[in-house]
């Protein structure tokens, strides 16, 4: 049987890769959509080889300039139309909010999502979950953490789950003390040891934000309590995150840091099949160790615990605040220590509304951007 496929954000990292894979194994997929937000070139080589029913372009201006007999669709409107063909997988490796309402589209038709997006969940995680169980839509998670706890959470029972693990790497700027962390610098930021992300990413994983997402991601994703989510420092980078039962067994995903073994996982799921990224003999020689996180001089780590706590639109909220602290640190308008105290009082600043829709969700977000554009200046 041919899975038919369509990937929100084809040019990216995680969008080629799948395409890799799909290349790898053409006679099980047939590519049906396929998005990008701006890069024409790229999205026009993919057109050529892998001929979609549909294509979706967030640059208006450009489409014209596409050659194909495709459907051609173009803004946030064309996405949510291009996720709801009729297709048996939607990745979603968008980039920002822009992956929630498509999601949600597909979700609605019954359509199993490969999820890279961590918006989709940051912001309306409740929602999400909840139309994929009304709809019986699988959610299969394409980051690392979170498709290592999918695969090891088969392990065992929901009701058996004492603590769910989320490792995170210890590079350059973890070792740094208080005083050289107010002078971090972007070179600080790219030197990284595993993991090649893009400039958001790394910045929200210099600060440990990215964690707190995590954090978000896997409360919504696996129904856990908030408090069942532990963090962990893991140097090594080849244990990506744990299961803790209640009989005391830890189980966990182990390999090297390659994000096409979790895409090619989804893709086949819930099969598997042969791949080449890594063996075991890749580990040969490497050494497992753990340690405590250092939340006092990493204040991002608390705040997906706080605004899980809080409910209602904080997590979206959370989510605003980051994008502007990283943008005025990213053209060093303010120091690294900066980014998590303008995220705390734009958090401070905003009143909660439990219960929200998708609407109020999506305008919080954007209005706490606002907000934190306002501490700036302040």
């Amino acid at each position: 049987m041919v899975r038919r496929i369509t990937i929100l954000g084809s040019t990216g990292s995680i969008g080629t890769q799948a395409l890799d894979i799909v290349r790898q194994h053409s006679e099980k997929f047939k590519i049906v959509g396929l998005t990008a937000h701006h890069n024409i070139e790229k999205l026009q080589e993919q057109i050529d080889e892998f001929k979609p029913q549909a294509v979706c372009i967030a640059d208006e201006q450009k489409a014209g300039l596409l050659k194909t007999d495709a459907a051609v669709y173009t803004g946030e409107k064309g996405l949510e139309q291009i996720a709801i063909l009729g297709t048996d997988l939607l990745i979603n490796a968008l980039v920002g909010s822009a992956g929630l309402i498509p999601t949600l589209a597909a979700i609605r038709k019954g359509t199993t999502i490969g999820l890279a997006n961590k918006e989709t969940l940051v912001l309306a995680g409740e929602i999400v979950m909840s139309e994929a169980l009304k709809h019986q839509a699988t959610i299969i998670p394409i980051d690392s953490e979170h498709s290592a706890l999918f695969q090891s959470l088969k392990s065992g029972k929901q009701s058996e789950i004492r603590n769910l693990y989320l490792t995170m790497g210890k590079g350059k700027i973890a070792l740094m003390n208080e005083e050289e962390l107010k002078n971090v610098t972007m070179q600080d930021i790219f030197s990284r040891p595993a993991w090649n992300m893009g400039t958001k990413v790394t910045i929200d994983s210099a600060t440990c934000m990215n964690k707190s997402f995590e954090i978000i991601e896997a409360k919504w994703l696996f129904g856990t309590t908030p408090e069942q989510i532990k963090v962990i420092v893991h140097p090594n980078y080849i244990c990506h995150s744990l299961v803790e039962f209640n009989d005391g067994s830890i189980i966990t995903e182990l390999g090297t840091p390659d994000m096409r073994r979790y895409t090619q996982y989804a893709l086949f799921y819930p099969e598997r099949t042969h791949a080449t990224v890594s063996s075991f003999t890749d580990l040969y020689g490497m050494t497992l160790s753990f340690e405590k996180p250092a939340f006092e001089k990493f204040p991002c780590l608390k705040l997906g615990h706080l605004a899980l706590e809080m409910g209602g639109i904080m997590p979206a909220v959370l989510h605003g605040a980051d994008h502007v602290a990283v943008k005025a640190f990213s053209e060093k308008k303010i120091g690294f220590m900066d980014i998590p105290r303008v995220i705390a009082a734009t958090l401070q600043k905003t009143k909660n509304i439990l219960k929200p829709d998708i609407h109020q969700i999506i305008q919080a977000e954007k209005e706490a951007q606002e907000t934190a554009r306002e501490v700036l200046l302040g």
